[in-house]
């Protein structure tokens, strides 16, 4: 048994500070305030917060390495780098590509789940709508087919976890409910979608939203398009990238006002060039920019952006980068705790495991100072990387 004692410990039920931890192997046995009185092996964590280790539902790859292409050896290269920076449990994101090649990922993809390196797959396409597709390659977007989606839930290996598509799409009604019918949460993202048709999407199963307002029709206030029925919602988890590029704070806070803690979840987007230098970078078949540490398409001569600028692809933040952003733009530590951590492993069905400091879950974790730039990582009662103090 390990005792983590002195810090900011972040529970579902409010900050303990100073409060402690107790381990017992690679689950949380207790959480109290105060002085533990236990003579027990523990480690000095005074000054520093400690917060649920991240739950990343929505990223392609980090620290020069991608899960959109590449060998699985890379995968694990981009799961270890986002580990080591906070995310205890990443869902691997694909995008749009060519059928066979979406088959093969999800095949390699499904292998490094089974390993438990990462916590399963999101396909961000094929079925999205051309007309909002960021950064996604238009050349492989096609109808929702339940043939195609069947043939790729079983390529993944029971692995699939969530499926980004466009409601407005032919055929995407049919897909939703054979997804939802298989335990795969249904996403709306890249749409051109009317409030109408996006709420007749929740009502046939579809309950969560991919980076909401970035590749969404823009709301208007007699026609409030996906963004307004998406939020309007209960049912429906609602994502945001707020790493300062893909939204304004302004819309981060009204956002998390409407949505809660409960319903917001905080997400990186992270790309293989999280963590790295500018230069040129690869997401999917598409080649990629990073400028200032802003990725963008390198070539989008059909989709100019405001100021002429490629559309954004995808981000270089780690999900570390956007709590401490969001906590910076006026979210509350907890609620913040709960969006990057608690409420996505609800959206991947782990909420018995992992996503909060409490009994009962996975020792997973991490140490941030002040600042919340992390400082310690344990997964599964083990440090990824060193406790800021050694045990006593």
């Amino acid at each position: 048994m390990l005792l983590l004692e002195g810090g900011r410990i972040v529970t579902p039920d409010g900050v303990l500070s100073p409060g402690w931890i107790r381990l017992a192997g690679d689950v949380i046995d207790a959480v109290g305030s105060g002085d533990p009185h236990e003579q027990l092996p523990a480690v000095d964590l005074r000054g520093q917060w400690v917060l649920p280790g991240f739950v990343d539902v929505h990223v392609h790859g980090g620290g020069g390495a991608s899960f959109t292409e590449g060998t699985s050896d890379q995968a694990r290269q981009a799961a270890a780098f986002h580990g080591g920076q906070g995310s205890t449990t990443v869902l691997a994101s694909l995008v749009t590509a060519p059928l066979a090649e979406l088959e093969a990922r999800a095949g390699l993809l499904g292998g490094l789940a089974d390993d438990g390196v990462i916590a399963g797959l999101h396909l961000e396409g094929p079925f999205l709508s051309p007309a909002r597709r960021g950064a996604q390659d238009p050349r492989h977007m096609i109808a929702p087919d339940v043939a195609v989606f069947e043939r790729l839930h079983a390529a993944a290996r029971g692995h699939l976890r969530v499926i980004t598509l466009a409601p407005e799409l032919p055929g995407a009604f049919a897909v939703i409910q054979a997804a939802t019918r298989a335990g795969v949460t249904v996403a709306v993202g890249h749409t051109d979608a009317t409030a109408e048709v996006t709420l007749a999407a929740i009502d046939a199963g579809a309950t969560h939203a991919t980076h909401l307002f970035n590749g969404m029709r823009p709301p208007h206030h007699r026609e409030p398009g996906a963004v307004g029925a998406l939020l309007d919602r209960d049912e429906v988890t609602c994502e945001v990238i707020a790493d300062g590029v893909h939204l304004d704070d302004i819309m981060v806070r009204l956002t998390a006002r409407a949505a809660g803690p409960g319903r917001l979840v905080l997400v990186s987007d992270a790309m293989a060039a999280a963590g790295m230098p500018d230069g040129n970078y690869q997401l999917g078949s598409q080649r990629v920019t990073v400028a200032g540490g802003v990725a963008r398409l390198l070539e989008d001569p059909g989709r100019p952006g405001p100021g002429g600028d490629a559309a954004i692809a995808g981000s270089t933040a780690t999900l570390a980068d956007v709590v401490r952003h969001a906590i910076a733009a006026g979210l509350p530590v907890p609620d913040a705790a709960a969006a990057a951590s608690t409420t996505p492993a609800r959206v991947l069905g782990l909420a018995d495991r992992t996503g909060a400091l409490r009994p009962g879950l996975a020792a997973d974790l991490v140490v941030c100072d002040d600042d919340f730039h992390p400082r310690a990582v344990m997964r599964h009662g083990e440090w990824l990387t060193a406790p800021p103090a050694q045990p006593h």
